[in-house]
């Protein structure tokens, strides 16, 4: 049996898939993986660590606002379906499974006019539109929330909730001081971990720097900033590095007292799943915003605008400083989001394909 799993661009759907992957390798050993993602993405490296074969095919995204970029969709789409037809022609998998990011779409299109089986899992509380776009051609559709008043992807598409897949869910987890001595800071001080996701992002990078100094002489801080977009900035008590491996970044979440995170799925359940206190940052204008409206009691919430720097740094130095409330939160996220380790979607999907 041949599972092809498709995400890439950022790493929100690719490490819930990766917790998936390895379930279900122990669950039928004699399966066959591959990985279809972008040229210059993220994943691509996390996916040859599992010993995955992966493709890339071009980008092929519709902005959300009017921009040069429509006048060329057309053309970048027929770029990326032709290189998946290739692929799934030479591959000839028997399922696609995937969670989200346009790279799907041309993909699982393809794959459903040959008769190949599909399914998505719908991350983020907002229906994402690549899930929306490929939903009539998927015989499943789980999602990480129930929707008991309304079917998120219309009335003839029934979904069912499952267990966000977390890929540090029944991992042994290193104790707070090991998790320091991995990345070389001090246990005995206050660590501040901030990341933006596998990309990085630039205005939460550009806002933490403002304010680093002051921070700094109260914690220590652990910054993940996303390929290419590092910085000069050197100070004592501040670790910069441009993407984590696992093993670093379960770390940092691990050392990290309090965590300033964007507020997509992949990363949430990973922070609930370690039980952390979240300082949320919605990218703007994205399904994250319903993220956060779902959690609001589970975290604190910064909006990007005027005043960002000013109103994170408050957040901060307040929780830093406010270690119950810092306990409530990661006890609520906990509760409000059920992570495990891929073992639910796993089966349901090998269940697809029973028979």
């Amino acid at each position: 049996m041949k599972i092809l799993f498709c995400g890439g661009g950022t790493l929100g759907p690719v490490t819930p898939l990766i917790a998936v992957l390895r379930r279900m390798r122990l669950m039928r050993p004699d399966s066959e993986f591959v990985w279809i993602g972008t040229p210059h993405g993220p994943e691509a490296p996390l996916v040859e660590a599992e010993e995955v074969s992966f493709h890339s095919i071009p980008v092929a995204k519709l902005s959300r606002h009017a921009s040069l970029d429509w006048l060329s969709f057309p053309f970048d789409y027929l770029r990326a379906s032709k290189a998946a037809k290739l692929i799934i022609r030479h591959e000839a998998p028997d399922a696609i499974f995937s969670a989200g990011g346009y790279t799907q779409v041309p993909v699982i299109r393809a794959a459903a006019k040959r008769g190949i089986t599909c399914a998505i899992h719908q991350l983020d509380a907002t229906p994402i539109r690549s899930n929306l776009a490929v939903a009539r051609f998927c015989r499943k559709i789980t999602t990480s929330f129930a929707y008991p008043a309304v079917k998120p992807f219309g009335n003839r598409i029934d979904v069912e909730q499952v267990a966000i897949p977390c890929r540090f869910s029944g991992v042994k987890v290193p104790s707070r001081e090991e998790a320091c001595e991995r990345l070389g800071v001090d246990p005995k001080r206050p660590i501040l971990f901030v990341t933006g996701g596998g990309t990085g992002a630039l205005s939460l990078n550009q806002a933490l720097l403002s304010i680093a100094d002051e921070l700094l002489g109260q914690m220590q801080i652990v910054h993940q900033v996303g390929r290419g977009k590092g910085s000069d900035f050197k100070r004592d008590g501040y670790l910069q590095a441009e993407s984590f491996d696992e093993a670093h970044m379960l770390a940092a979440y691990v050392a990290a007292d309090l965590v300033v995170s964007r507020a997509g799925f992949g990363a949430l359940s990973e922070l609930a799943n370690l039980h952390k206190a979240v300082i949320a940052v919605p990218l703007p204008n994205s399904p994250q915003s319903g993220n956060v409206e779902r959690l609001m009691d589970s975290l604190v919430v910064v909006e990007q605008g005027d005043g960002f720097p000013h109103r994170l740094r408050q957040e901060i130095l307040a929780l830093m400083d406010d270690e119950q409330k810092r306990e409530k939160l990661g006890d609520s996220l906990t509760k409000i989001l059920k992570t495990d380790d891929g073992s639910a979607l796993a089966k349901l999907w090998f269940g697809l394909l029973k028979g």
